[in-house]
C-alpha cells in the first residue's frame, strides 16, 4: 500500500473516532488519547497529521460538510433533475444522514464551543456560509423555474432552512419525541412549493 493511501486511512481512522468521540462527550471532554485508542492508533499518528486538536476539528467540520452537501451540489448540476423531488430527497437524506453518523450533535458542541476556539468559530462560519451558498443557488433555480411562491428573497429563504434543521436537530436531541422529519414539512411550506408546470 502506497504511504499516501495509508496516510489517508489513518486519517479517516481518526476522524470516525473523532466524530463519534465528539458527538458523545463534546469537544472539551475528549482527549487525543481516547480519539488514537478508539481508532487503535498511537499519538504519534495522530500528531504526524494534526498539530492541535482544534485543528483535528476543523477536519472533522469541513469532511462532515463535505459529505453533507456533495448530494446538494450534485443536484444543482443537474440537468435533468426535478428541483422540487431532488431538494425534498436531499433534504430528508441530510437529516437522516446528519443525525445517525454523529455529525448534528458535533455540530452542536462545536457551536458551543467555538467561542473559546477562533480558528474553529471561522472554519463553522465559512462552512455555513457555503451551505448558505449552496442554498441560494438551489432556490435561486426554483424560483426561476417557477417553484417557489414565498415572496422571500433565496437567501433569506437559506438562512431559515438552516435555522429549521439546526433547530430541529437541537430540539431532537433533548426530546426525541420531536421528529426530525418535521424540518422537511415545515420547510416546504416556508417554500410555498408549487407543482411544477
Amino acid at each position: 500500500m502506497k504511504q499516501h493511501e495509508m496516510s489517508e486511512r489513518t486519517i479517516q481512522k481518526l476522524v470516525d473516532s473523532g466524530i463519534e468521540l465528539f458527538a458523545k462527550y463534546g469537544y472539551s471532554n475528549t482527549s487525543v488519547d481516547q480519539i488514537v485508542k478508539k481508532a487503535g492508533l498511537s499519538k504519534g499518528a495522530f500528531y504526524a497529521h494534526f498539530a492541535t486538536k482544534e485543528d483535528f476539528l476543523m477536519k472533522v467540520l469541513q469532511d462532515g460538510f463535505r459529505f453533507y452537501f456533495e448530494d446538494l451540489k450534485s443536484a444543482l448540476d443537474k440537468e435533468d433533475g426535478n428541483l422540487v423531488d431532488d431538494f425534498i430527497k436531499f433534504s430528508a437524506d441530510m437529516v437522516v444522514k446528519a443525525y445517525a453518523q454523529g455529525f448534528s450533535a458535533v455540530l452542536i458542541h462545536s457551536a458551543m464551543t467555538c467561542q473559546y476556539l477562533p480558528k474553529v468559530q471561522q472554519e463553522l462560519a465559512e462552512q455555513m456560509e457555503a451551505w448558505r451558498q449552496d442554498l441560494i443557488r438551489y432556490f435561486e433555480s426554483m424560483k426561476k423555474a417557477g417553484l417557489i411562491g414565498s415572496p422571500l428573497d433565496a437567501r433569506t429563504l437559506a438562512t431559515a432552512g438552516m435555522a429549521l434543521f439546526n433547530g430541529y436537530n437541537m430540539q431532537h436531541y433533548i426530546d426525541d419525541r420531536i421528529d426530525l422529519m418535521e424540518t422537511i414539512k415545515v420547510f416546504v411550506e416556508l417554500l410555498q412549493i408549487r407543482s411544477p408546470r
